[in-house]
């Protein structure tokens, strides 16, 4: 550890867009450019696709074991349906990497911001990226060329109301440019990483630089 830093809680960043919005290219994009912070991997109960790797990609559980979970309050925010696969957050893979000061990203919509700020408070900044227009997205989507007309639609009506959340979040980051949104988003995680609040070892830090034992 370099011994002319502060220590520092972690900080979990909460990431939301609309589908086509490209969300996931700016994760990928922070995890190579900024040390100390990793990506948070869900339980679900859905079955693993082709590819997929446990703990990697989800952690596959059962059905018994997701209830167990909701029953144990182990979840930070979780989605429970009866008509789907269910999906949650771990709390204690992510309270390890916060307690050794690494930030933590999730990848969640709105109700999944409700649910962590309702246990985690402060220690939660939820980033909304929305697109420039619903022209340009559309635009995107089609261009993509992996959605079916009616699906496209579908994301459609669900964008609108992704962006109309958006000012419920701490921060927006329009996406019109990927460098200049990860470069945002850069921004944003640097200065919560000093915020007073979130370093836990400030006032042994001021003792040290006064040259008080």
């Amino acid at each position: 550890m370099n011994n002319n830093r502060i220590q520092r809680q972690g900080t979990m960043f909460i990431f939301s867009a609309p589908s086509g919005c490209g969300k996931s290219t700016v994760i990928k994009e922070i995890l190579k450019e900024i040390d100390d912070i990793e990506l948070s991997v869900s339980v679900t109960t859905r079955g693993m696709r082709a590819g997929e790797v446990d703990g990697k990609d989800y952690y596959f559980i059962s059905e018994e074991e997701f209830k167990k979970l909701v029953e144990n309050k182990a979840l930070y925010e979780y989605v429970d349906s009866d008509f789907g696969p269910k999906y949650g957050t771990p709390k204690a893979k992510v309270d390890e990497l916060l307690s050794m000061g690494k930030d933590v990203i999730l990848d969640l919509d709105y109700p999944g911001v409700q649910q962590l700020r309702k246990l985690a408070g402060d220690r939660v900044k939820a980033i909304s990226f929305i697109p420039p227009s619903v022209k340009i997205l559309r635009e995107r989507l089609e261009g993509r060329g992996t959605d079916s007309a009616e699906v496209i639609e579908k994301r459609m009506s669900m964008a609108e109301k992704r962006i109309k959340e958006a000012k419920f979040y701490d921060y927006v980051v329009i996406n019109d440019d990927l460098d200049r949104a990860v470069m945002e988003v850069k921004a944003i995680i640097e200065a919560t990483r000093l915020e007073c609040k979130n370093l836990c070892g400030l006032n042994e830090f001021i003792n040290k630089v006064l040259g008080v034992k």
